[in-house]
């Protein structure tokens, strides 16, 4: 039996670890530019490790899909080869080729649940603070990224042709209203340098320096003035605006637990809900191995791509159940709406294989 366990084994897991690679990069990949806009105010290292923690994030689905998408995989070849009707022939019962899937999905199950109750709400949290949030929502509030940039509290918009690092040269300030600088008459100012140093996440102010400013009429006689026009911001209070709170999602299911049990919990019907999702998450892989097993089975004579087609629908049932549960929380606030997609699979899945595994 073990010479038959290994055989099976050993393709599902070289089946499941392609899957997954091609999946994670196809996940990488569409969550390039996600990265990139994420990344303002930060580098191309930010950018990057913005991607790669945003696709870490999705690592229960990937977990989910690509178990599922490997096993039907692995023994609708063995179907179509005729080898689980050898097996059977043989005398030994389909629950021994289904071994090593299951197996694997205990593995995988105790790999998820230990990742989604502590490793993935770190990377949640740390996926929307690569770069510190004083500095990226300075950055994206004043719009240092464009060639129209607002300085709040004082209504002016400055415009540059040039940028040296943090140095924006050859500038026009328009200031509406009365807000004037100093020995200029005009709403509209040329400014030769404006200066905004970076901003980090313990900076206690913004010095914004305009140096060499002047009416825009050009005259002979008119000369920039040598004086410094300062502007002084403070960081948090523009960071603030669009600031993204905590969420449970950010939050490790052993701290969510307690501040559960010690009623500290603003909110603790989502909190229960979140917890009882992970766990769910973490079983897909054992309630997914011998539904696999079954449906490739039953498409033995149908061909592969058949019964991938047929392996997408107990996704379809979970991720519907997925929806349907959010909604039932949010109009009944219960809890144990987070177990409806296990529900739906067991539903789906306990007919199915009781029909093949008995046959």
């Amino acid at each position: 039996m073990w010479k038959l366990h290994r055989y099976y084994l050993r393709e599902l897991v070289i089946n499941f670890g392609i899957t997954f690679l091609v999946m994670f990069a196809v996940v990488l990949v569409s969550l390039v530019t996600r990265g990139i806009n994420r990344s303002q105010g930060g580098g191309l290292l930010d950018a990057a490790l913005i991607t790669v923690l945003w696709t870490l994030d999705s690592f229960p689905h990937l977990l989910t899909i690509t178990f599922l998408l490997a096993t039907v995989l692995t023994y609708a070849r063995a179907a179509q080869d005729r080898e689980l009707i050898a097996i059977r022939a043989a005398g030994i019962g389909p629950r021994v080729p289904m071994m090593p899937a299951l197996l694997v999905g205990i593995v995988l199950s105790i790999g998820a649940s230990f990742a989604n109750h502590y490793v993935l709400p770190e990377v949640h949290y740390m996926k929307y603070r690569v770069i510190a949030d004083v500095a990226r929502n300075v950055f994206t509030n004043l719009k240092l990224g464009s060639d129209r940039i607002l300085i709040p509290g004082t209504g002016f918009v400055m415009t540059c042709a040039e940028r040296q690092g943090s140095d924006f040269l050859d500038c026009t300030v328009y200031c509406p209203g009365d807000r004037r600088i100093q020995g200029v008459s005009s709403p509209i100012v040329r400014v030769d340098r404006i200066s905004i140093p970076p901003v980090g996440e313990h900076s206690e102010s913004v010095d914004i320096v305009l140096s060499g400013f002047r009416d825009p009429i050009p005259s002979p006689f008119a000369q920039a003035s040598s004086e410094e026009f300062k502007i002084q911001l403070d960081p948090h209070g523009i960071a603030d605006r669009g600031r993204r709170p905590d969420r449970d999602d950010d939050v490790r299911s052993d701290q969510l637990l307690g501040e559960v049990m010690r009623e500290v919990h603003p909110f603790p019907e989502a909190a229960t809900y979140t917890l009882l999702r992970r766990c769910g998450f973490s079983l897909m892989p054992v309630l997914l191995a011998p539904i696999g097993y079954c449906i490739a089975e039953l498409m033995r004579h149908r061909g592969r791509v058949l019964a991938l087609s047929v392996s997408l629908l107990p996704l379809v049932l979970f991720y519907f159940g997925e929806a349907i549960g959010a909604r039932v929380l949010h109009s009944t606030q219960s809890p144990w709406s987070a177990l409806i997609p296990l529900l739906l699979l067991v539903v789906f899945g306990v007919p199915l294989c009781w029909r093949q595994l008995r046959r």
